[in-house]
């Protein structure tokens, strides 16, 4: 695998990530923990976000001949 592709898995996990949290947090009673689940997948929201921008960053950077 190659960078870009490593980033893309990534991604792709935090996405499932986040929206496995987002299902529990639906599911769960407690106000507290359905919180916390929501916190965590935000949370997961943002991994896949600075993911993102790295990916646009490294393809930015192939596009103009440096990596």
């Amino acid at each position: 695998m190659n960078i870009i592709e490593i980033l893309e898995a990534a991604i792709e996990s935090e996405i499932n990530s986040k929206e496995k949290y987002l299902k529990l947090a639906k599911e769960a009673t407690d106000p507290e923990t359905r919180a916390a689940l929501e916190q965590l997948a935000r949370d997961e929201g943002n991994h896949a976000q600075i993911l993102r921008d790295r990916l646009t960053a490294i393809r930015l950077m192939q596009d103009l001949g440096g990596v």
